[in-house]
């Protein structure tokens, strides 16, 4: 997410106190005599209501330019008609089966724009009782995107910060089935392009039909296998639970990648539908880092632990390089890391370079890769030597003949003959 966030302290104080009036205001009624059972939802007095629904400290985000303060209030207290939506528990995640979206998410209103230099405010047009997702920032601080979730379906409305107009992109259905509900989302359905006028999200794929029905008699046992093999068996929930559910995950979760331009509206499909669980473009605007999660699923560890495929595509949704097969991860000790790459992200100062890290089995060295698309850079920092080992290689199928060189030297120089002391 672009720009500086700054959040309030008081939200989780409100929501205590509002167990607390909660519990004061039942047990005052416990000595009536009427039949609890017999009533609807009650309400506290207006004093303890007045308390509760005090106008709340928003928040504020900082854009690029530093010149305008976006300021946006939580809705602490969600309509019982929201709560009570119904939703699937598949792999880790609460889905909202008729927006595609996620169960009961953080909601936010009241979108403020405060200029720095005056104090100026202006609120951002939105229709009345409008509530929407967190907003964030282009990088170029000029606009602002954020989502709204209908009765059925999840739309990306874009604000210019300079107006405070917003709109609705058109013909736009987002998946956010994998979105995760918390302030900093490193999931979102949508993230924006380094240009500042196109985003790429995740829709849900044209066509995709109606959603898997429960078959009426199981297609045998279930059966769970341990291969022998010693593993935790940490507790999470809302797991998948069957093939069935699996079904339902694999319907659900999967999404067609879409370059989306917020100044004409044209929505530019990408490559073919999978299950992203995440996507992020590279500085340069060229390059996608991408996610994508395939079977086999698991009964007893969230999608975040299934396998996946760690790949580079370029802006026309054609895979260019494959960083990793990452397997599943059921056996990852308690308090431990998986083998293999992990925390892969774009370096922010250079145009296409990868940064991740991996852990090895003497656990007193550290990987560090940096892949630039083109260039192979390896760094292997010894903590106890303090040395470094460097080399070049080609970056994927297909490059040149003048390159055939640099393989070589990128071998020789791990074992030992490009090494540089610190």
């Amino acid at each position: 997410m672009n720009g500086t966030q700054f959040l309030p302290e008081r939200s989780r104080g409100r929501k205590t106190l509002a167990f607390a009036a909660l519990a004061v205001t039942l047990f005052a009624g416990g000595v009536n005599q009427q039949a609890w059972g017999q009533q609807g939802y009650q309400k506290p007095p207006k004093a303890v209501l007045d308390v509760l629904n005090a106008p709340v400290t928003p928040w504020a985000s900082v854009g690029r330019t530093r010149d305008v303060v976006l300021l946006y209030s939580q809705e602490l207290y969600p309509p019982i008609a929201d709560v009570a939506r119904p939703f699937l528990r598949l792999a880790g995640v609460r889905i909202d089966a008729a927006t595609n979206g996620p169960h009961n998410p953080p909601r936010y209103d009241h979108l403020v724009l405060k200029q720095v230099a005056d104090g100026a405010e202006k609120e951002i047009a939105l229709p009345e009782s409008f509530i929407v997702s967190q907003p964030f920032w282009s990088p170029d601080g000029r606009r602002i995107a954020f989502t709204h979730a209908t009765n059925s379906a999840i739309e990306l409305w874009v604000a210019d910060a300079g107006t405070g107009k917003a709109r609705a992109i058109a013909g736009l259905r987002l998946n956010a089935a994998l979105s995760t509900p918390s302030p900093f989302n490193a999931s979102a359905p949508c993230e924006w392009m380094p240009d500042s006028r196109n985003l790429i999200c995740r829709t849900i794929p044209a066509g995709r039909g109606a959603p898997p029905k429960e078959p009426p008699v199981p297609a045998g046992p279930r059966i769970q296998e341990s291969f022998g093999k010693a593993a935790p068996v940490p507790t999470f929930e809302d797991l998948l639970e069957n093939e069935h559910d699996s079904e339902l995950f694999d319907y659900y979760a999967t999404a067609r990648l879409a370059l989306v331009d917020t100044e004409s509206g044209k929505i530019t499909l990408l490559g073919q539908p999978a299950i992203f669980g995440a996507v992020d473009p590279a500085p340069d605007g060229q390059n996608i880092l991408v996610t994508r999660i395939h079977r086999p699923y698991s009964y007893i560890v969230p999608y975040s632990d299934f396998p996946r495929e760690v790949e580079v595509w370029d802006v026309t949704g054609r895979p260019v390089y494959k960083l990793a097969s990452l397997p599943l991860e059921e056996t990852v000790p308690i308090g431990g890391v998986p083998t293999g790459p992990r925390n892969v992200h774009w370096r922010p100062n250079e145009p296409a370079t990868l940064v991740w890290v991996e852990a090895l089995d003497d656990g007193f060295e550290f990987l560090l890769l940096l892949l630039e698309l083109g260039l192979l850079l390896l760094e292997l920092f010894d903590l106890d030597g303090g040395r470094i080992v460097a080399g070049e290689a080609p970056r994927a199928e297909g490059a040149a003949a003048e390159d055939a060189g640099k393989q070589e030297d990128f071998e020789g120089g791990l074992n030992g003959s490009a090494q540089h002391g610190v």
